[in-house]
């Protein structure tokens, strides 16, 4: 059963319920993450591991939940990271959400993109697509 929020949620919790698959994420449960959210056919656990471990240079990426700070620039400069954790709402019942996914430690631009539709007394949220921003 993929995981969802009452109708009635903050921006907040709907970032909080991301916040829980991304903790799947960081401890390499893909077939946990791949259940835990509504995702089109195309999804696979496999999937979701594959685009976080062709991510960049590094030979070992691991989506984090928390960053120490900083990111990389695509010129490999350092710099203070700015995560984005963005809801928005295009009517009553659909939205969409753009979050910003830390790998191994550090602020990317890996972003994860979901859509957000309210059934009866729930909002549900479905993967949409993850790539570089």
């Amino acid at each position: 059963m993929s995981a969802t929020v009452a109708a009635t949620a903050s921006d907040d919790e709907i970032i909080g319920l991301i916040d829980q698959w991304v903790s799947l994420l960081e401890q390499e449960r893909y077939e946990d993450a791949h259940a835990f959210l509504e995702t089109d056919p195309s999804w696979s656990a496999e999937v979701l591991k594959e685009i976080i471990e062709a991510y960049g240079d590094e030979a070992n990426n691991r989506v984090t939940l928390r960053n120490n700070g900083t990111a990389l620039d695509g010129a490999g400069k350092v710099e203070a990271a700015r995560q984005r954790k963005e809801v928005s709402w295009a009517d009553a019942d659909r939205g969409d959400v753009w979050y910003d996914l830390n790998i191994n430690g550090l602020g990317s631009d890996l972003t994860a993109t979901f859509n957000l539709e309210k059934r009866g007394e729930r909002i549900h949220l479905i993967l949409q697509d993850i790539h570089v921003m």
